[in-house]
């Protein structure tokens, strides 16, 4: 789906772009241009870019955490 019409970019353009690991809307701005016209697409871009955000897993305490799961740092044994 168009987001950008200004620029031309697609839905799958800025997901590539977050995939590449941009982080803001200016990140994803440098990767695809989407957002560097009008602005009127950010919305958009920002609610993509939010989407995948969230759909990221965070841990809740340290013990959670994967890269501690064979030893724990000595900061966190103090």
């Amino acid at each position: 789906m168009w987001i950008c019409h200004c620029k031309g970019v697609t839905d799958r353009q800025i997901r590539s772009a977050i995939s590449a690991g941009a982080r803001t809307p200016v990140e994803i701005g440098v990767h695809c241009r989407a957002g560097t016209g009008c602005g009127g697409c950010l919305p958009e871009v920002c609610r993509l870019l939010d989407d995948h955000l969230t759909s990221q897993t965070f841990y809740t305490t340290c013990s959670d955490c994967p890269l501690l799961a064979e030893e724990e740092p000595e900061l966190l044994s103090a």
